[in-house]
This record gives C-alpha cells, structure tokens and sequence, in this order.
C-alpha cells in the first residue's frame, strides 16, 4: 500500500490528491510509492532563467497544447468525472497549466474562480470550502500544488542516500487584500547538521508566493509578484530573501516533467537545507568553514537524481484546518496547527520550528 492508497491519508488529503492526478497531463493514475520522489528535470545548465532563449513559456506550440491540463469534476468532490448537470452545458472542465509571462512573472491560468460566490454561479464547478476562508478549496490546491517549487538538491546531500529519510510539502493558501498568498512549509525528516554538529530529527524550511490577479488567465488566474526564500529563519545567520519587481528575474524555472509546463525551482543547502533561489545566492553566503553553503548537483552524471518533488497537503485554516495530523504525508506525531516542534515524525522536542508558524507568518 502506498502513502496515496493510505486510508489515513485519503481521510485529509483526497480533494488535494485527486486535483494533482487529474491536473496530470502525462500520468497514468499510479500513485508514487515514496513521500517524496525524482522530478527528472534536469540540471541546474538545464533550468530556465525567464530571461533565457529557451524560456519554457516559448516550447513548442503542440507541446504547450498538449501540456494543458483538462479534467470533469463534481461539485461535491474534485475526484468525480462528472457532475449531474441541468442546464444542458454539460459538466465543468478544469483547465489549468503555468507559464511565464512576457515581463518574466510566473503565471497560473485557471478557469476555476478564486472566490465561493463566483463558483457558485458556474453550474457543476467545484465549490467547497472546508477551511472557510472564502476562497474555493479546488483553487487553492490547483495553485499550491502548481505553484510550489521542485527542491533540487546538492550533491553531497545526505538524505539522497538515506533509505529512511522523508520529504513532504504542507501548504496554506489566503486572500491577502487583492492579492493571495502560498506559504509552503517544505519538510524534511532530518537536519544533518553542519561539521558534525547541530544535527537534529526534523527540518521545517519554507518557501512564500505573493500572488495578484491575473484577468488574462481566466476566472482564477493568478501572477507571482513577490517570492521568499527561507533561509535558517529568524536565526542571527538569516538569510531568507524576498524577490519583487526586476529580481524576480533572478528566480530558476524548468519544465515539470509531468505537465511539461513552467514549475519555480529553489536550491537547498547541502544537510542543512537552508532554502534559496540560485546556487550562485547559496554558495555566495560565506567561505567560513562550517557557515559556507553548498546547493546543485555539480559534476554528476544524473543531475535529476536529486530533484524532489515529494507529497503536498493543504493544511487549510487553522480555525477550520483541513489537515492536522501528518502521519499521512509521513510525519507520525506531526501536526500541522499544533503549538509543537516538528520532529520529522521522530517525535521529541528540541527539533525545528512549528509548522503552524511557517504557514502563518507573512514575510511580504
């Protein structure tokens, strides 16, 4: 049995699951046996920079056309292929992909709308909001689960040999004013720690979108305006960033090797798994023995042996959480709103910051 056949795990995770295999352009509808799994996108030479000649938004037209990912789904359920329709239109089909736009912003076309009320008037849309916030529970995980970045790891990263380690995505999606918000609580089961030391169970880092509406992608379509990259957070080694405007230039995109469509990639240090945009940001941070970063696969024959693009559950609100207990994406004893460390599923204290706290702080 596999993490996505786990009763546990469909008990939380079967609106966000459901969405990921539908919006699946290339899939087959097996589900992954491992919490976390290779992505296959290549190196770091291979990765888009908006501003390069082979810019994944200018692909081959009948690649892009194809990578439009369409899928029937039910008003009560993401998982129905069809809903009863009355009208006489026939059931709603989801559409979405990804793409970088001309002024080099990530962008998410969706004919799906943001907000409850407007879903509501679209005969046979999916509407449910289980986390009452307002916003429609299969937009949100259509832009989390599209959104959120592949973690593309160095080569001397330990977990890459470690049968037992466990990587999972927890996320939470808001309206912030006009504009949304993706906060993305990237989990690994192990810190490796640095020169021998500073090694503990559990490592809860974080990536943040700042999102505006985007009228030209349809009902739900939605632009990146600002990105945050957490690095060894709310530490006097901090050096997380926010990138807006002209420096979201700086951000690394590749083709998602299963939508075949634009996906945002960020570069973990090696054990410790501080999280940045570029290699040349991680390995720029210090020269000092045992404070200097490593990210990228440098010198491998596989570069995409150490791409991850593991589980994501939407946690919801934390006054109507749609996920609290993490056992399903593989942490036992985590809990996504808990004021408790997160432990990587070791259990304990003395680990990594709650995840509650990496879905609720706004960095912008």
């Amino acid at each position: 049995m596999t993490l996505w056949d786990n009763p546990a795990m469909q008990g939380f995770h079967r609106r966000a699951a459901a969405i990921a295999m539908a919006l699946s352009a290339c899939a087959d509808g097996s589900a992954t046996d491992e919490a976390s799994t290779d992505t296959g996108t290549g190196s770091e030479s291979d990765a888009t920079d908006p501003s390069a000649d082979d810019d994944p938004s200018s692909a081959d037209d009948a690649e892009s056309s194809s990578a439009t990912s369409t899928t029937s789904v039910g008003s009560s359920d993401v998982g129905d292929d069809t809903t009863a329709d009355t009208t006489g239109d026939g059931p709603f089909m989801l559409e979405v992909h990804t793409e970088i736009t001309d002024d080099d912003r990530m962008a998410l076309r969706c004919n799906l709308p943001y907000a409850i009320d407007d879903c509501a008037a679209i005969p046979g849309a999916p509407c449910e909001d289980l986390d009452e916030d307002g916003l429609t529970d299969a937009w949100e995980d259509v832009a989390l689960e599209r959104l959120r970045p592949i973690r593309r790891l160095d080569e001397a990263e330990p977990l890459v040999d470690d049968a037992t380690a466990v990587l999972a995505d927890v996320g939470r999606v808001i309206a912030s004013g006009e504009n949304f918000r993706v906060f993305v609580m990237l989990g690994y089961s192990d810190d490796y720690g640095s020169c021998g030391f500073t090694a503990h169970p559990g490592d809860s880092e974080r990536v943040a979108l700042d999102l505006e509406r985007w009228q030209d992608g349809g009902a739900g379509g939605v632009r990146v305006v600002g990105a945050y990259t957490a690095a060894h957070e709310n530490t006097t080694n901090d050096h997380g960033q926010v990138f807006t405007g002209s420096n979201l230039q700086m951000l690394v995109f590749d083709l998602d090797p299963v939508y075949r469509e634009p996906r945002w990639v960020v570069f973990p240090s090696a054990a410790k798994h501080a999280t940045y945009a570029r290699v040349d940001i991680c390995e720029g941070i210090s020269v000092v023995p045992c404070f200097e970063e490593d990210c990228g696969p440098d010198g491998v024959d596989d570069p995409a042996a150490f791409d991850r693009l593991p589980m994501v559950v939407n946690a919801g609100e934390e006054a109507a959480p749609r996920v609290t207990d993490l056992a399903g994406v593989g942490f036992p004893g985590d809990d996504a709103w808990a004021e408790q460390d997160f432990c990587g599923g070791h259990g304990g204290t003395g680990c990594s910051s709650p995840v509650r706290e990496k879905l609720l702080v706004d960095p912008f």
